[in-house]
């Protein structure tokens, strides 16, 4: 139960991502959805570099058992937590020119309802960004979960080092995600938003290709050259998630919240269907992330989905 209620702060990405679309201009909305978010996955790696080296170890190195150690450890992240959310509704304002958000900049009338995200689902480009999103994000979640058993199991490495190689992927958030949102940016300002369309095409469909690749490289290779080809993958994958972020708040500005809800969510379907339906036991270890490569470039092909009147 306590576990359940830790992961609703995963629900923040969510107000993140409606309130950086709030606070920034249609030109350098990208950025900085991209950046919030990149630095915000970051975050999770940090937090787990920093929980066991800097108190969990040197707890019990002190003298504490291991099984209060990282009870007492949660102490800090919790305070931090209190810190950051009383530091933000005391000192941050909701909008460029408002102190506390109104409704009714969004261009709604009416109160929210659950028909509302009935009425959101009703467009396909939402639909599609869902999916996309599920393609990127969720390509990434999968990752998380598989890359380290792959290192350790496939090319018979030491945990400590098939997780360093792991950690690597997520690393990339320190200016992959942001990439994407410059990307969108600056295609936007060159082509309209036909640029940011391709954009978004372009990081999904390399991103397919090199997942694809990272299937095709066997044990008999060294495992710098898996790693290469995971760092390209990574790339493209956290950029794809940048760009997604970058069209999201011109799909449907009444819905903004919802929209960005759903696609955050579409984040996590990914992740569900990646490990129930690609990444089965079975004998060939590569063949999953093949068939997951063409799982994104199936919804990289739905772009020209995309249209706006």
């Amino acid at each position: 139960m306590i576990r359940f209620f830790i992961g609703c702060a995963g629900a923040t990405f969510v107000t993140n991502q409606f309130w950086c679309s709030l606070m920034f201009a249609p030109n350098v909305i990208g950025t900085a959805n991209a950046t919030a978010a990149g630095w915000g996955n970051l975050g999770g790696g940090v937090t787990q570099i920093f929980m066991m080296s800097v108190l969990f170890n040197p707890m019990v190195e002190s003298g504490m058992a291991p099984d209060t150690a990282w009870r007492v450890a949660m102490i800090v992240p919790s305070v931090m937590f209190l810190l950051c959310a009383l530091s933000m509704k005391l000192l941050c304002w909701d909008t460029p020119t408002a102190k506390r958000f109104d409704v009714s900049v969004t261009g709604k009338t009416q109160k929210p309802s659950l028909m509302d995200y009935c009425d959101v689902l009703k467009d396909i480009r939402v639909v599609v960004m869902i999916f996309q999103y599920s393609a990127c994000f969720g390509a990434e979640l999968a990752m998380n979960n598989q890359l380290a058993t792959h290192f350790r199991t496939y090319f018979q490495m030491a945990a400590a080092d098939a997780s360093a190689l792991a950690g690597s992927f997520g690393l990339m958030n320190l200016f992959a995600r942001s990439l994407g949102g410059i990307t969108s940016d600056l295609l936007f300002k060159k082509f309209g938003f036909r640029g940011r369309i391709w954009a978004q095409f372009l990081a999904l469909f390399f991103e397919a290709i090199f997942l694809f690749c990272f299937g095709l490289v066997d044990n008999s290779q060294p495992w710098y050259v898996a790693l290469a080809v995971l760092l390209c993958f990574s790339l493209f994958v956290q950029m794809a998630e940048g760009t997604s972020y970058g069209i999201v708040p011109f799909m449907n500005k009444q819905q903004l919240a919802i929209v960005s809800a759903l696609v955050g969510a579409g984040g996590n379907l990914g992740a569900v269907i990646a490990g129930f339906g690609f990444y089965r036991p079975i004998e060939d270890a590569l063949l999953p992330f093949q068939v997951h490569a063409g799982y994104v470039m199936f919804w990289a092909l739905a772009s020209p989905c995309y249209y706006w009147a």
